[in-house]
């Protein structure tokens, strides 16, 4: 949250000749004995010249690659750690076991289990130990549980739900003193969780949390109706979304990552599926990088939408309601308290390089405690209306090289598009308030209009950029259809109207 004066929170091995293969039955691991190693090879001259010359080529393509990548604000190949270890499994050398729910029940081996039923008191307990591998197939199962989680991964090394038809699963207000207290979700897992399958689950998680794990989180298909007293969906080194579609109404946050200490992790990732949200805190929040690739994201209700230290948006279609800031790159760290929202950091980025991007925020629209980069994609914010906050805010400031941008909202905390844009803006202060569902257009001189954008709420200040706009060139501002004031752009920021005071000058950073 933000207020006025302030800013709110990026072993060498030897080949085996001869190898002994063991076929693994259910619960077994695959073992390699190596018999004997090859000779060691005598390495003329001509050898270490030719091996010199690789690791210099090697280095030299290394510091071209790292340094090729650090200019494109879309890149985040080099941020994450993702694990996709439900794709290393051989699931097909496990015999699949049918069980028909009558009780709770415990999984001690690896292997692939296909339940069915309803258990109306009780719960699935995984305890496969540290390399177990365990496929569930829910196939139109319901579990409640009175006293804990529907299904417990205790220990494992991966955990893969498979969707079937229709289940759900439920945990009640109150759970077991015999349980580690931080266990605290329907589904819960210490291991890597994987959810995949065309079906649907229902999640009622009435103590706190609805799916955690402990590891890395990820989903590729599936149908996802939640409600959850706490947070929606957490995982700790990561929350990985591939596909499908989810409906997640949380107390706190929906969508979250909380590590903020290993590298390459505490990311969420958003590749595409349908995502609607209410939650009462963030919607999305990533303790070190959030990237939105592809899909819908509708956030109804949240107290701020999307945060995290660098934030990317390469494409989809996201709608965002906040009370406070809308899309805020810095913020408070839900793992320490080190990080000041109010303090400019410059590692702290929003890039949106592409898709459609609105915003309704009551406190800043776009926020971010370092730099904000428009690439590409259309952006959209109905801002603040009290002059504490702005529609736009950066700690670092602005750099515009593509896409478009309206973002209208109070005066008293106004901020332009940035001198060092290539794109040309214009900073539009009204000399009165203009009421919420005012229509305002932008025309060339040859009336055609190039920008037109209806208020969800009062402003009296505007930045629009657009590559439509053109050095010399003469455009009219519309309000309601009438005319309101013609304008020339003469500079990479032009300004129209009175800015009175309040307006902070902050120097753009160069162009990456």
């Amino acid at each position: 949250m933000s207020s006025a004066s302030s800013k709110s929170a990026p072993s060498k091995q030897t080949e085996p000749t001869t190898e002994q293969h063991t076929k693994p039955t259910t619960g077994q691991h695959i073992e390699f004995t190596a018999n004997s190693t090859p000779a060691k090879r005598k390495l003329d001259k001509s050898w270490w010249v030719l091996l010199v010359a690789v690791i210099v080529a090697v280095f030299t393509a290394t510091i071209i690659n790292l340094a090729s990548s650090n200019t494109d604000p879309g890149d985040v190949s080099g941020y994450l750690d993702i694990d996709n270890g439900d794709q290393k499994v051989n699931w097909s050398r496990y015999t699949t076991t049918d069980i028909e729910l009558t009780s709770s029940v415990t999984l001690s081996e690896s292997g692939v289990y296909h339940i069915t039923g309803t258990l109306a008191d009780g719960l699935i307990t995984i305890d496969a130990g540290d390399r177990g591998e365990v496929k569930l197939i829910l196939d139109n199962v319901s579990i409640t549980n009175s006293s804990g989680p529907a299904i417990l991964c205790a220990s494992g090394d991966d955990l893969v739900i498979e969707l079937v038809g229709d289940s759900t699963l439920a945990d009640s207000s109150t759970y077991s003193a015999d349980l580690d207290q931080d266990i605290t979700s329907t589904i819960y897992s210490k291991s890597d969780l994987t959810f995949e399958g065309n079906g649907t689950l229902h999640i009622a998680a009435t103590y706190q949390d609805a799916i955690v794990s402990k590891d890395d989180l990820k989903f590729t298909n599936g149908t996802y109706s939640i409600t959850a007293a706490d947070d929606g969906i957490r995982g700790k080194d990561s929350v990985y979304i591939v596909g499908g579609t989810f409906n997640i109404t949380a107390q706190q946050d929906a969508i979250k990552s909380t590590n903020s200490t290993d590298a390459g992790k505490g990311f969420v990732l958003i590749e595409g599926g349908d995502i609607a949200i209410s939650a009462g805190d963030d919607a999305v929040h990533a303790e070190t990088l959030l990237t939105i690739q592809d899909g819908s994201l509708d956030i109804t209700t949240s107290y701020e939408g999307l945060e995290a230290p660098k934030i990317v948006i390469n494409g989809g279609n996201i709608s965002v309601i906040a009370l406070d800031d809308g899309i805020n790159a810095g913020g408070n760290s839900d793992a320490t308290t080190t990080r000041d929202p109010m303090a400019t950091d410059t590692s702290c980025e929003l890039s949106i390089n592409g898709g459609t991007v609105y915003v309704n925020a009551g406190g800043d629209g776009i926020d971010s405690n370092g730099y904000v980069y428009f690439t590409g994609g259309s952006t959209i914010v109905d801002g603040p209306t009290n002059n504490g906050n702005g529609s736009l805010d950066s700690g670092a400031g602005i750099v515009m090289t593509g896409g478009e941008v309206v973002a209208v909202g109070s005066s008293g905390m106004a901020e332009t598009l940035g001198t060092s844009s290539s794109i040309y803006s214009i900073s539009i202060y009204f000399s009165t308030t203009q009421a919420a569902g005012t229509q305002l257009s932008i025309t060339d001189s040859a009336g055609n209009t190039i920008v037109s954008h209806t208020s969800a709420k009062t402003f009296s200040h505007a930045a629009i950029g657009t590559k439509k706009f053109s050095l010399g060139d003469t455009y009219t501002i519309y309000i309601n259809g009438t005319k309101y004031q013609s304008f020339v752009i003469q500079d990479t920021v032009t300004t129209v109207g009175n800015s009175n005071s309040n307006t902070r000058m902050i120097p753009g950073p160069q162009p990456r």
